[in-house]
């Protein structure tokens, strides 16, 4: 079937009509001044309503099967990790090289109570093949996050060096860590944020985006749902307030 006459199929599937006019997408079609106001617009509302939006991230994020902690500080968020690595019995960690961890010692941290850390690094004697045998052996997954979202509970990571998306995928547990700024209200105020950033970038936005929602869950099997079969068993969503 040609592109057309699919098209055409699916309009009149939805009640268009063969000959009904191909709609334009709105959004997309934006100038970009347009679409930096829309931005504008949605980081003043984003910063205006961060504290409503951490209690509705986290009480959405314990709905999709996440474990949500609000830390009341950077010592608490490093405590609550370094708890759980001693209640899973971790001996190694796989982290991303998300801006968060120069600012939080949580290596060091972890390292003090005998887990390995490897950080996403290519370099001298590290090559992507042992990167992605150290990510399978690992007992834990810490990501940064690039977005969260308050509407459907979800994490955002956005590819580029030092963030691979198998980081939140092979270990058993996944850790991510949410700066209260990377709160956003809900998917549109995403793909508008995403929208912007290919505007500004000249096209260049990766290659995917990772939304994460919780642990793996599947239910192909008669319907029954199972965790952990794609992914992680265990999500902790640590909100830094």
């Amino acid at each position: 079937m040609k592109r057309e006459e699919f098209l055409s199929a699916v309009r009149t599937a939805l009640g268009g009509g063969a000959d009904a006019p191909i709609p334009e997408y709105l959004p997309m079609m934006l100038r970009p001044a347009d679409q930096r106001q829309k931005v504008v617009t949605i980081e003043a509302r984003a910063r205006a309503r961060r504290s409503q939006l951490i209690v509705r991230l986290a009480d959405m994020a314990a709905r999709q099967g996440w474990k949500a902690y609000r830390a009341a500080s950077p010592e608490d968020g490093m405590a609550y990790v370094v708890a759980l690595a001693k209640e899973k019995g971790a001996r190694s960690a796989v982290r991303s090289g998300h801006e968060v961890f120069q600012r939080l010692p949580l290596d060091a941290a972890l390292r003090g109570q005998g887990v390995q850390v490897m950080p996403v690094a290519l370099g001298p004697g590290v090559t992507r093949e042992q990167l992605r045998e150290a990510m399978a052996r690992a007992d834990l997954g810490i990501t940064g996050a690039d977005y969260a979202i308050a509407e459907t509970g979800s994490v955002a990571l956005l590819p580029r060096q030092g963030v691979s998306r198998l980081v939140s995928l092979l270990p058993p547990v996944h850790v991510a860590i949410v700066e209260a700024h990377q709160v956003y209200e809900t998917l549109d105020d995403l793909w508008a944020l995403r929208r912007m950033a290919f505007l500004e970038g000249n096209g260049d936005m990766g290659s995917y985006l990772s939304l994460i929602s919780g642990p793996s869950r599947t239910a192909d099997i008669e319907q029954t749902l199972v965790v952990g079969v794609h992914g992680p068993l265990e999500a902790h969503m640590v909100i830094m307030v």
